[in-house]
């Protein structure tokens, strides 16, 4: 009927036009709050929260504790709104001191480092360092704790325009202490400062284990600065231990060569390429000078 068909569509676009209820999901210790069309990413990312929360505790030795309250925003303001607005452009996800974590759902699973997993690990080591205990103004390095994060996740959010051993051999790797500020500042600089964070964590690993990270924490915990529980934990001082790894992580070589051989199917491509043009200028030189000679 014509009247019952005109009256389910002003329905329709009535509840078109109401704006999409919130709700929150419970799940294990933890709340994901959500508007409407975002339940099934929030069901995702409280599930993947709560598992590698579990598990980030466990392999950093720290209890879980607090109530993390996870927010999904659409688009950068919406997270500047519950975040702060000192929140950088280019950030996917922010936990705050406070137990507060704000995702942004726009950004979630568009790319392969982006994955609502990898993102939930992510942010849940830095959860759980957030009561790592001490006084509210006593932080870790932020190069170190970013390096547990990507390390826990598997890869960084961002990822750098040439790899650290390019940056290096161009004598522009940063320091540990630039590292720092370089999550502050821009996109580029804060890939660098992510990937820096997780080979130095690497490193670590590699030469004392994982038991040394969780000395280090530990220690911390218990008072001592990071340059103590590093020595302590590692039997080594950090400015000795820097020093050694950005030679280690340094090219021997000069950049130009080092460029020639990170790229070395291009590079042969570009010589073989070379060859033959020179190979048929040499041969259009002969056959012009066998012409003239012919008269």
């Amino acid at each position: 009927h014509p009247a019952l068909a005109a009256a389910s569509a002003l329905i329709a676009a009535l509840l078109i036009a109401l704006p999409a209820r919130a709700g929150v999901i419970e799940e294990k210790g933890c709340e994901v709050h959500f508007s409407g069309p975002q339940r099934s990413s929030a069901e995702r990312l409280a599930r993947s929260f709560a598992d590698r929360r579990l598990a980030s505790s466990k392999w950093l030795g720290l209890e879980m504790a607090g109530r993390p309250r996870l927010y999904l925003a659409e688009g950068l303001d919406e997270m500047r709104e519950r975040a702060g607005a000192g929140v950088p452009e280019w950030a996917i996800a922010v936990t705050r001191r406070d137990d507060v974590l704000v995702f942004r759902h726009d950004l979630l699973d568009t790319n392969p480092v982006n994955r609502t997993e990898l993102v939930a690990a992510h942010e849940a080591v830095h959860q759980v360092l957030n009561h790592l205990g001490g006084p509210p103004m006593r932080r870790l390095p932020r190069w170190f704790e970013e390096g547990l994060c990507v390390h826990h996740a598997g890869i960084a959010y961002l990822q750098p325009d040439h790899s650290l051993q390019r940056i290096a051999a161009a004598g522009n790797l940063p320091t540990f202490a630039e590292a720092d500020e370089a999550f502050r500042a821009s996109r580029r600089r804060a890939a660098i400062g992510y990937t820096l964070g997780h080979e130095v964590i690497l490193s670590i690993i590699d030469v004392h284990g994982d038991a040394a990270l969780r000395n280090i924490l530990q220690r911390f915990r218990s008072g001592e600065t990071f340059d103590e529980a590093f020595f302590h934990a590692t039997g080594e001082r950090l400015s000795v231990f820097e020093a050694r790894w950005r030679d280690e992580i340094t090219p021997a070589i000069p950049l130009l060569l080092y460029i020639v051989l990170e790229n070395f199917e291009l590079a042969l491509l570009c010589f073989g390429a070379l060859a033959v043009a020179l190979g048929y200028l040499r041969w259009r030189f002969r056959r012009e000078r066998s012409m003239r000679a012919l008269g």
